[in-house]
């Protein structure tokens, strides 16, 4: 698989097409708001969604880290749908997600669609710091060097006279913010105005 490289806190990434971050140095798998358990979240307030996220997403995320083969992974949070969605997920994929779990070094950052992961006593950092890389679920608005997730960004664009509508990672000089989940994405670079990749 193809990464797109960039360079961000003088440091370099490889951006997944699937919507992850790979620091090389350090060896570190980076993914955000992967959502887990969205359809039955829905389905429960009378909204059906088709009930094949979580397999999707937890399939997706093993096929990256066998590729990237990371010392250690980051979850940024809103890693669960809500608070109960351990609860509702199928056991078959409940036993793949704690086999991902103990078998490589996950760091479990809290959103806010999940503070808590009701039944289970997983730790939830609020933050985790490498360097001088802050990594939070929402970014703040202080000049603080961040890799985050939780605002979802996307872009609108035109390719041969059709217009496009994908996720994309925003990217300052100290601000990264990663795609919702593991879906298709582009990037958008601040500061590159014109220049969009899709």
């Amino acid at each position: 698989m193809k990464f797109y490289n960039i360079k961000f806190a003088n440091e370099n990434f490889e951006i997944i097409p699937f919507g992850a971050i790979f620091w090389p140095n350090e060896e570190i798998l980076i993914v955000s708001d992967l959502h887990l358990e969205k359809g039955s979240s829905y389905y429960q307030r009378g909204t059906f969604l088709p009930p094949y996220d979580t397999f999707d997403t937890i399939n997706r995320l093993e096929e990256i880290i066998k590729q990237t083969y990371p010392k250690k992974v980051l979850l940024l949070g809103d890693t669960m749908h809500d608070k109960n969605g351990l609860l509702r997920m199928p056991n078959k994929m409940k036993e793949k997600f704690f086999s991902l779990l103990e078998k490589w070094s996950f760091v479990l950052i809290s959103g806010n669609h999940d503070e808590e992961f009701k039944g289970y006593d997983l730790k939830l950092f609020p933050s985790f710091k490498i360097r001088k890389i802050t990594f939070r679920h929402q970014s703040s608005f202080d000049e603080t060097t961040e890799i985050s997730g939780h605002f979802h960004p996307v872009i609108n664009t035109k390719f041969k006279g059709i217009r496009i509508r994908t996720p994309c990672f925003l990217v300052t000089e100290n601000k990264n913010i990663l795609v919702i989940g593991l879906g298709s994405m582009g990037l958008w670079d601040s500061k590159i105005a014109n220049t969009h990749r899709v």
